[in-house]
């Protein structure tokens, strides 16, 4: 039986994606109406990605990382944001975003099922506070045992030195954890990168990419039961 479980967060346990969608479709309703809602969805998945790569390495703050992302999209599609015009859709997207925030289904279940025989460890490309807020406001926080986010111990997934933190911090070795996540990258190949079995969360389906073999994957967060015990396994 493991004695700790590895958790990624976003889009793992909290559902970033929905949010993330919800409050681009804000944006796409008050300040693009007139573009295509996929053009801007594609553009804002790029720049996404550029960017918290810029706030993860300390180069940027998070709001004015936002506000960049918002220019550089709006750019791709031909227009050019003042000043006024970006603040005003950066914080559209922010509160469409802090609005949609939910935990996937099944997240405190599993959580609660697991946390009956194992620690319970959240391994996230993240700012500290802005995890520790998403645990709190989707009501997971008394779940979990351990939070270690990238910004705040300056290394990030797949980097296998942030799985070894976690392990460390929860006091077990590496053949005594697990890591569940969703990312084949970060979570997968980092873990085992740090001897630790890795489970793919794989909701989509999306077809094994090359890496290591034997990898398990769940597709759901629920049964809570019958997935935490596929999980301490």
């Amino acid at each position: 039986m493991r004695r700790a479980v590895l958790f990624d967060l976003d889009d793992t346990l909290f559902d970033h994606r929905r949010s993330a969608r919800a409050a681009l479709r804000e944006v796409h309703r008050v300040h693009a109406p007139g573009f295509d809602f996929a053009a801007l969805e594609r553009h804002h998945t790029t720049y996404l990605e550029e960017m918290h790569l810029e706030v993860l390495a300390g180069r940027i703050g998070l709001d004015d990382a936002r506000r960049e992302r918002f220019r550089k999209v709006f750019a791709a599609l031909g227009v050019t944001l003042g000043a006024r015009e970006t603040d005003a859709v950066a914080s559209a997207y922010r509160t469409g975003y802090m609005t949609a925030r939910r935990a996937l289904d099944g997240a405190a279940d599993l959580l609660a099922a697991v946390r009956e025989h194992a620690s319970i460890v959240i391994v996230t490309n993240n700012l500290l506070t802005e995890q520790q807020d998403k645990l709190a406001y989707c009501g997971l926080a008394a779940w979990v045992d351990v939070l270690i986010a990238s910004e705040d111990v300056g290394v990030s997934k797949p980097d296998r030195g942030i799985f070894e933190i976690a392990l460390s911090r929860a006091s077990v070795s590496a053949n005594e954890a697990v890591m569940v996540g969703d990312s084949w990258a970060n979570d997968v190949i980092g873990a085992s990168a740090a001897g630790i079995d890795a489970i793919w969360f794989n909701p989509d389906r999306k077809p094994r990419p090359d890496g290591p073999a034997g990898v398990r994957e769940i597709h759901a967060l629920l049964p809570a039961a019958a997935i935490a015990r596929a999980v301490l396994s």
